[in-house]
């Protein structure tokens, strides 16, 4: 589920990166790779951040999000298997009075598997961290994220940045969720690097899950057709992508792992407000 730390945090002293979304739909194609013996991946992605302006100093922050995959992996799956995932991250930002800093709490629920709202494809974490703004372009963040995946509670420090360099270009990002640059070409294009290192488990049945470990290097292009519509097309490679299949036999797990390196390709629109 690290996944969320993607799309968390809001507010305009307070976001992570340079806009906001109130609804984005992304089509991902990973490609096949005869080196590693993996047949395509594909995933569709739909999610919403609403923050929510309480008073001067308090907001409230709302980020559903559907994900469903489609996995083809030749040597371990008889055929192809979908795996759905539906999160609903529910946080609370406030800003400590007229200082530098702020804090951020978010609890962290979903439902991961090849279906919903099963007895055992629950899951639950929290992400807490403080915000400080050294200066009115550049602000840092660290605390703690934590998510109870189906291997065992997944518990790591982060750390963000969002650095307004110029006029044309930013840095910004929630590590090890995301990290971004971004150039400004004019008002309708914009392009940069992106670095994601999404984290997933998800429940096939209750003697079995699959995990899904990811490291994205991608170049994207962002147009606005007209603001605030934005379409984004992103090609860029996986680097030690892995699919972890764990089943449970007389208590025991076994886990087969397999590496599936290789390129993708990210399409997306998306209703953005830039900050």
């Amino acid at each position: 589920m690290l996944r969320s730390l993607v799309f968390i945090l809001f507010s305009t002293s307070l976001y992570s990166q340079s806009y906001f979304e109130p609804l984005q739909l992304r089509h991902t194609n990973a490609f096949k790779d005869n080196h590693y013996e993996t047949s395509i991946f594909k995933t569709l992605e739909i999610s919403s951040e609403l923050p929510i302006k309480i008073n001067t100093n308090n907001y409230l922050l709302l980020n559903p999000y559907y994900n469903n995959t489609q996995i083809a992996l030749e040597n371990t799956f008889d055929q192809p298997l979908t795996v759905q995932s539906l999160r609903l991250p529910i946080g609370f930002i406030r800003q400590i009075n007229d200082s530098k800093w702020s804090l951020t709490f978010l609890t962290l629920i979903s439902w991961n598997g090849e279906k919903l709202f099963t007895d055992n494809n629950f899951q639950f974490g929290a992400i807490s961290f403080t915000t400080f703004s050294k200066k009115t372009n550049k602000q840092i963040r660290f605390g703690v994220y934590a998510n109870k995946e189906f291997f065992g509670w997944f518990i790591i420090p982060i750390l963000g940045l969002n650095w307004k360099l110029n006029d044309s270009n930013s840095v910004f990002g929630l590590l090890p969720g995301r990290f971004t640059y971004e150039h400004k070409w004019n008002s309708k294009l914009y392009s940069g690097l992106n670095f994601r290192a999404p984290l997933n488990s998800y429940r096939i049945n209750s003697q079995q899950y699959i995990t899904l470990y990811d490291n994205q290097l991608s170049l994207f292009l962002d147009y606005y057709i007209s603001k605030p519509i934005c379409l984004t097309i992103e090609p860029g490679w996986s680097v030690f992508k892995k699919i972890r299949n764990t089943t449970t036999e007389n208590n025991y797990k076994i886990n087969e792992t397999n590496r599936v390196d290789g390129a993708f390709i990210k399409l997306s629109a998306a209703y953005r407000f830039k900050l």
